[in-house]
């Protein structure tokens, strides 16, 4: 099949067209796509923690690469455009495009399977690197996690988290306790870890947080020991200081806020770069009215009176220190 067949058949803007040549270019891999069915991928979903429901959905919709050719297509190549890259922290993270959800089920689940044709890859080089077989798993299991967001946030399943999930496949994100570590570089070439939370896991208490840190440093001195990062950076909505005009001090995120040192300047009154973020992340925002928004916790009450203030929410950069 040609790019512009692929693109019509599945719906796609005009706009993916210069990506699917690149895939094209590409081609599918050396190795064939395989994508586990039935019980084998009832299993596999269930190890990686995917709720009951969209695991049935995501088995009876799976492509076949007789029945759905444009499909499979896509499938191979953005399969490919992931392993060429395996353990690469420098490559741009690219999943591709959500398809469009008139194309049903196997649609909205297309990168899930891009998800479950990859694990065989990253689990042997799971096995190259000497990762920790729970580790291992643990951090897969974060699909599950986005496959549930994506049916509390839309109504529907799906999982449309495809950038994120590609740090996941390349094998250089790690779950370490409470929170994911993953491999970075400055600008300047300075190595350092990416500090990233999950929705799942329970509260982020102080406790579970320094027990994660604290895991950090050991864990990828010796699994990537060619790296050698000494700090974690982040950019976050949870680091912005008007949170403390809102909850006490001892909230959890007061807390560990104390952990960071900034080094970004304060942003300007009309900036609003976290209003998204935290909306997201916070209530899973789908574009409702601020009323209709829940406001159940001091966190969640803070948000909406700050919004409805006229005010914004700011993303902050810093770093901590790896013990």
């Amino acid at each position: 099949m040609d790019p512009e067949t692929v693109r019509i058949a599945l719906g796609l803007e005009e706009r993916t067209a210069a990506w699917l040549t690149e895939l094209d270019e590409l081609g599918p891999p050396a190795e064939p796509v395989r994508l586990p069915r039935g019980e084998e991928a009832r299993d596999l979903l269930r190890r990686l923690e995917v709720p009951e429901l969209d695991a049935e959905e995501i088995v009876a919709a799976a492509p076949d690469p007789d029945r759905d050719p444009a499909l499979w297509w896509l499938l191979e190549r953005t399969h490919h455009a992931i392993v060429r890259h395996m353990g690469d922290h420098r490559a741009k993270p690219r999943g591709g495009p959500p398809l469009p959800y008139e194309g049903g089920a196997a649609a909205r689940y297309f990168h899930v399977y891009v998800f479950l044709a990859t694990v065989p890859a990253v689990r042997r080089f799971h096995a190259e690197r000497g990762i920790p077989d729970e580790v291992g798993w643990e951090t897969l299991t974060q699909l599950g996690e986005l496959v549930a967001i994506h049916r509390r946030k839309y109504g529907q399943g799906g999982m449309n988290m495809q950038w994120w999930t590609t740090y996941h496949l390349r094998g250089i994100l790690y779950r370490l306790g409470r929170l994911q570590f993953s491999l970075a570089t400055g600008k300047d070439g300075t190595p350092h870890l990416g500090l990233h939370v999950p929705e799942w896991g329970g509260p982020l208490l102080p406790k579970a947080y320094d027990e994660s840190l604290h895991r950090a440093r050991p864990f990828f001195d010796r699994h990537f020991p060619e790296h050698g990062a000494r700090v974690a950076w982040g950019s976050s909505w949870m680091l912005d200081p008007q949170l403390e005009e809102y909850l006490t001090e001892d909230s959890n995120i007061i807390q560990l806020a104390r952990f960071w040192t900034l080094t970004d300047s304060a942003p300007e009154p009309g900036n609003a770069d976290g209003d998204s973020s935290i909306l997201e992340f916070v209530f899973r925002y789908n574009g409702q009215p601020l009323d209709e928004l829940p406001q159940r916790s001091s966190l969640e009450r803070a948000v909406i009176a700050h919004l409805k203030a006229g005010r914004h929410w700011h993303m902050r950069t810093g770093f901590v220190k790896l013990p």
